[in-house]
């Protein structure tokens, strides 16, 4: 599949994302994916990267959208919707792979 067939697939699938990112439009800072866990899930997870521990222990701050809202505000992470898994962290000129990081239970 090229990566425009993969992003495209990504893109009409759903994601949790903050309330930041999602809502307030903030920049993806961090993002990983997951085995999705309901319908339509992509397992596409999203942050500012300026969220607290206290702030994400909250589900109230977490909000069901479409990969393709996120992708909209965020062109960068186009490259990376065809990744099966793993996380990213943005560090000044691009989007880096963070190998020692896994999702809570």
């Amino acid at each position: 599949m090229s990566t425009l067939a993969a992003a495209l697939s990504a893109a009409l699938q759903r994601c949790i994302a903050t309330k930041e990112v999602a809502l307030n439009h903030q920049p993806v800072g961090f993002m990983y994916r997951e085995a999705p866990v309901f319908e339509h899930d992509s397992g596409w997870r999203f942050f500012s990267g300026e969220e607290s521990d206290e702030y994400t222990d909250n589900p109230d701050n977490f909000f069901l959208c479409d990969v393709s809202d996120i992708l909209a505000d965020n062109p960068e992470i186009s490259d990376y919707l065809q990744e099966k898994s793993g996380a990213w962290e943005w560090l000044e000129d691009g989007f880096v792979s963070v190998n020692d990081w896994q999702p809570k239970d």
